[in-house]
């Protein structure tokens, strides 16, 4: 096979053959073992007003291969020219953990079942061949539009997209075969003026939005129309009134939630973190594991699910990184923590359930523990009848700026936009809005949440892990109303 020609592992019955070859080159002595045969390929391109088209692509197929010996793991990778290279990996895996033996406390698997299938993500027009003048023309629309008002001095449209082929095989006779696509788009603007500067973005304020479909994610987002609006709230919040601070009751909307609900509690339910691993590397956790079933992390309102099965988000997928299928798990119900995003060393370690969270950035580096599709479960109504039933207040919406301790216990996020709310009736626009809390004080302040109509899903990049890997994640969420919530700097 090629390293260098992509779609070489497209074929399932090829790509299992090196999965075999790799896992019969592991000694007879692991107590287990499983492979990750993955290929990926990204495009990407980036036009900024004054600057040169960012334009690459990007191409890598390899394998990971862990094996688990007297209870200590061992993993080696090795980028794939060759079926040899597989067997190479597996032979490094064992000695690696044989090595290793004593340096850390044992751990017993608990008992896995083979779990075999095939997972392809459902799209409607491939993004990789779509031409590079639809792409550019684009992109140059979004870009004149966004710049049209004067005081617009920067303002960068992108789209991306990813598609990999995922195959994993396991000694306890798990064999899956994943195939999927991923197609981004982004529209960011910066206004400078009557001595301020100001940003808007749009569709999300993290490298734009991501979700599991084809160029049709593109076409839906509107870019051109939606790149004119952002361009003309940047202008308008410069001479905008500056919010205010104190307490507040605020209605905050779908994506600066989805962020509220990555950093405060897809973070912090990670098992690896609430057992300490992380603690050098990302992070802790406030919450432990004596907290699960019975910690009270929010109000009644609050539901908050794990659930890879849900089609089209940058967390689905039908298995994870070790072979778990995808189901849905609570992990926040009305307000009591039940579970956590967890994977198979750290079920081992805890005893707690397993909810299939294992993910990896490719296949040079071990699964860890990452969210899926982790969401806010929606309520009942519409926007506007939450903001009727908060009365005096603001609406706030898009994330500008976050901060949040190792511990995902102290934070403070900034906004894009913010509007003040009088008698339920959105009024006038303010800038630099802030607001900061303490986690389960703020998720016990969620009076209500919008219905399913008003819910929205936003893909996120993220980080984790020393080496860092990258994992690709989506936040679900209607606008909630919060009430009694510190807001300014003061």
């Amino acid at each position: 096979m090629s390293a260098h020609r992509w779609g070489a592992l497209a074929d399932d019955t090829a790509a299992r053959e090196i999965v075999e070859v790799a896992l019969d080159a592991v000694d007879g002595r692991a107590e287990y073992a499983d492979v990750r045969l993955v290929e990926a390929e990204e495009t990407r391109v980036y036009r900024q007003l004054g600057a040169a088209t960012d334009a690459r692509v990007e191409h890598n197929v390899g394998i990971g291969v862990r094996v688990l010996v007297d209870g200590v793991w061992g993993f080696a990778a090795l980028p794939l020219a060759d079926s040899v290279d597989a067997a190479t990996a597996a032979r490094r895996a064992h000695a690696l953990a044989v090595a290793s033996a004593g340096t850390s406390a044992p751990i017993r698997l608990p008992a896995v079942e083979a779990r075999s299938g095939r997972y392809e993500t459902v799209v409607e027009q491939d993004p990789f061949a779509v031409s590079e003048d639809e792409r550019h023309g684009l992109l140059s629309a979004a870009l004149a539009a966004a710049s049209a008002p004067r005081e617009v001095v920067s303002a960068q449209a992108g789209v991306n997209a990813k598609r990999q082929h995922r195959h994993f095989g396991s000694s306890v006779g798990s064999r899956q075969h994943q195939h999927f696509v991923e197609t981004g788009v982004l529209v960011l603007v910066i206004a400078a003026g009557h001595g301020d500067v100001q940003r808007r973005s749009y569709p999300n304020s993290f490298h734009g939005d991501t979700g599991a479909a084809g160029w049709e994610f593109v076409l839906g987002r509107d870019l051109v129309t939606n790149a004119a609006r952002v361009g003309e709230e940047a202008v308008a919040l410069l001479t905008a009134p500056v919010a205010p601070s104190g307490t507040a009751d605020v209605v905050i909307g779908a994506q600066q939630l989805s962020l509220q609900i990555h950093e405060s509690a897809g973070h912090a339910l990670e098992l690896d973190r609430m057992i300490g691993d992380e603690a050098n590397f990302a992070g802790t956790s406030f919450i432990g594991v004596e907290d699960i079933g019975r910690l009270r992390y929010g109000s009644p309102a609050v539901t908050i699910t794990s659930d890879p099965t849900v089609p089209g988000t940058r967390g689905s997928f039908a298995f994870d990184d070790e072979g778990t299928p995808a189901r849905r798990r609570a992990l926040v119900e009305g307000g009591v923590i039940r579970n956590a995003l967890s994977n198979l060393d750290s079920v081992a370690r805890t005893g707690v359930a397993l909810t299939g969270a294992a993910r990896a950035d490719g296949w040079a580096y071990p699964p860890v523990c990452f969210a899926t599709h982790v969401h806010l479960e929606p309520g009942s109504g519409s926007l506007d009848e939450l903001c009727d039933r908060l009365g005096d207040g603001y609406y706030i919406e898009d994330n500008r700026s976050w901060s949040i301790d190792e511990r995902r216990l102290n934070f403070q996020f900034g906004t894009e936009v913010a509007y003040e709310v009088r008698d339920g009736k959105r009024g006038r626009l303010l800038k630099n809005f802030s607001y900061g809390g303490i986690t389960p004080r703020f998720w016990n302040s969620v009076e209500a949440v919008a219905g399913p109509d008003e819910a929205r899903t936003f893909g996120y990049p993220c980080g984790k892990g020393e080496p860092k890997q990258w994992s690709f994640l989506s936040h679900g969420a209607a606008p909630a109303l919060v009430r009694g919530l510190r807001i300014g700097v003061a």
